[in-house]
């Protein structure tokens, strides 16, 4: 299981409740429970950040999971929270529903243990990875703004106070710096300092300092992510007592770069005790930082590579990790800014959801990796050849896609919905013996042909359009004027 994870639980049976909660404990989780709808969102209100994960129960007293589910996606704090619904019943609308709504998975009571733990460990761990991808790509953007700015300084004095200051911000800690020590000494002076006022020319002595000594010895970077329990500080630890520091140092990351062949600098960033670790994206950012001084300072050419990855790293913040689509949160940004396009100009504009046929029934024949490929493949059909320049796809949830077309009528639209269409049913998935013969169903809507008034309104009608071409029998197309005439 992954470490530090948190799950809220919420069930308004006290011994089901009870019993998640001690099962995920034993398993490493944090868990806090509520015996009801309106509770986890309390809970969420009262959390210092997200949970990983939460595990609702459908029918509970004053709101129901699904109706918690549906007040997440509607608060951008939320949003990605991934939630797994549990129900007693047998009605086999609701994990459509589920899923429709945003939920990542859904359960039947009575469940397995084993297999509920399974596939909280698997959302977790999905949920940690995407955080980790979009906190990478918070700081890459970060330090590429932060190095454009270094192009307007004038003074190495400047310089080295804007890279100290910034990087406090991005990182949340009290104190970055940067030191110079001189061949030979004993000493390293603080060039600039986060806390300017304190700490600017202060001489630190280096055996108080064995990051610093182990940085200029071996010239690469040292990143000490628990100061507590590492053997580079034993030799220290008494005489910081002794000293009375004020606050105990958390974690420490430090990065020599050559002045001089006399002189050598090193660009430091520390967390206390109450601050947050610093892990691989503080030593990124360091080591990018200390790149960029070098290159200020006139070595070589300001750091042009970081700046040709800012498109890729903005997409990666705002893409779904299996399908390669857009997240949720960005199509629908995009349909509402195609929408108030064509508004202006008159172009037509087309919305197509997609939904795999007997999505669950893949599932639960031949488990959740063969959905997930079925998922992939028709995603990365999506991005590589199924779309135009201005098109775009995002999944919604689920098994549910959206394709906004700018303008394109619905005849256009209706002939992309067969392609794709045509396109899923020729692929031959085979998990293990079986052979599993995959397809999708289609609902179209297009403005101005539509009465629709708003995004929201789009994607609304294209699902009813989609409705009836599932009660139609699935594997087909739906326009949303048919649906409405008939």
């Amino acid at each position: 299981m992954t470490t530090s994870a948190t799950v809220f639980v919420a069930d308004d049976n006290p011994s089901i409740l009870q019993g998640l909660d001690r099962a995920l404990r034993v398993t490493g989780y944090t868990v806090r429970t509520a015996t009801s709808g309106r509770g986890v969102l309390d809970l969420l209100e009262q959390a210092a950040e997200a949970p990983d994960l939460l595990l609702l129960d459908v029918m509970m007293p004053e709101m129901t999971g699904l109706e918690v589910l549906r007040a997440l996606r509607l608060d951008p704090r939320w949003l990605d929270i991934p939630v797994v619904l549990i129900t007693a019943t047998n009605d086999g609308a609701l994990p459509v529903s589920a899923l429709r709504d945003g939920a990542v998975d859904f359960l039947t009571k009575p469940f397995r243990l084993d297999e509920l733990l399974a596939r909280v460990e698997r959302h977790v761990v999905r949920n940690q990875e995407l955080r980790r991808a979009r906190e990478q790509a918070r700081m890459r953007l970060q330090a590429i703004d932060l190095i454009r700015e270094l192009n307007r300084v004038v003074t190495a004095d400047e310089m080295f106070h804007l890279v100290t200051s910034r990087t406090s911000e991005i990182l949340g800690v009290g104190r970055c710096s940067v030191l110079v020590v001189q061949s030979g000494e004993d000493v390293a002076r603080v060039a600039a300092s986060s806390e300017a006022e304190l700490t600017d020319g202060l001489e630190l002595k280096l055996s108080l300092y064995p990051e610093v000594r182990e940085a200029l010895a071996t010239r690469r970077p040292v990143v000490v992510r628990d100061v507590a329990t590492s053997p580079l500080f034993d030799g220290v630890r008494g005489e910081w007592e002794r000293r009375g520091l004020p606050t105990p140092l958390r974690s420490v990351i430090v990065v020599p770069f050559p002045i001089t062949e006399q002189m050598t600098g090193l660009f430091v960033e520390r967390s206390t005790v109450d601050e947050p670790l610093l892990g691989d994206e503080a030593a990124e950012l360091a080591e990018r930082v200390v790149e960029a001084i070098v290159q200020a300072c006139g070595r070589v050419q300001l750091f042009q590579k970081l700046v040709d990855q800012r498109k890729q790293l903005h997409d990666l913040a705002h893409t779904d990790e299996l399908t390669g689509c857009d997240s949720r949160r960005s199509i629908i940004g995009y349909l509402g800014k195609q929408m108030d396009s064509s508004r202006r100009t008159g172009n037509p504009l087309s919305v197509v959801l997609l939904d795999l046929d007997h999505f669950k029934e893949i599932n639960d024949g031949c488990g959740h990796l063969a959905g997930d490929t079925v998922l992939r493949a028709l995603g990365q059909w999506l991005g590589a050849e199924g779309l135009r320049a201005n098109d775009r796809a995002g999944r919604l949830g689920g098994d549910e896609f959206v394709v906004v077309l700018p303008a394109t009528p619905s005849a256009g639209a209706s002939a992309f919905a067969e392609r794709a269409r045509a396109h899923l049913s020729s692929i031959p998935f085979l998990f293990g013996e079986t052979r599993v013969q995959a397809s999708v169903s289609a609902g179209v809507v297009s403005w101005p042909e539509s009465a629709a008034g708003s995004a929201e309104e789009l994607i609304s009608l294209a699902d009813t359009a989609l409705y009836q071409a599932k009660q139609g029998g699935r594997n087909r197309t739906c326009v949303a004027a048919a649906a409405a005439a008939a």
